[in-house]
């Protein structure tokens, strides 16, 4: 399923080569206004991944505070998760869609997280 839906995302978005990926596929990122968005299948749900931005050096509590804010009941991130890389050095923004019906949920769940994403970009900026 997530490859049938993946080929149709990008034959929406005019992605050349849509159908020539593998369909044995499991994982493929996705530039969106200069942020790569990795899609993984986890059948029978998907997951994204996408770095927002670098850890600024002064001001870390005030970012990390705001970040702890944004996760708060998933209000700031449409259920989305906000969290450091391993070495702490960039935001990162990850979300898990335990399952996926149809393509319009799919579509829709990318759509939500590239927004979320496009939001925490601006937000991490004005810190």
């Amino acid at each position: 399923m997530f490859y049938d839906h993946l080929v149709k995302l990008l034959k929406e978005l005019n992605v050349e080569g849509a159908t020539a990926i593998p369909r044995e596929l499991s994982s493929l990122s996705l530039d969106f206004d200069g942020t790569a968005i990795v899609m993984t299948d986890t059948p029978p749900g998907v997951e994204f991944s996408a770095t927002i931005g670098e850890v600024p050096e002064e001001g870390r509590e005030a970012i990390f505070l705001k970040l702890l804010r944004g996760n708060f009941l998933g209000q700031a991130t449409k259920r989305a998760c906000l969290g450091l890389d391993e070495e702490g050095k960039h935001i990162v923004l990850s979300a898990a869609i335990p399952a996926v019906r149809s393509y319009r949920e799919f579509r829709d769940a990318v759509e939500d997280f590239v927004n979320t994403v496009a939001f925490w970009k601006r937000e991490a900026v004005a810190l």
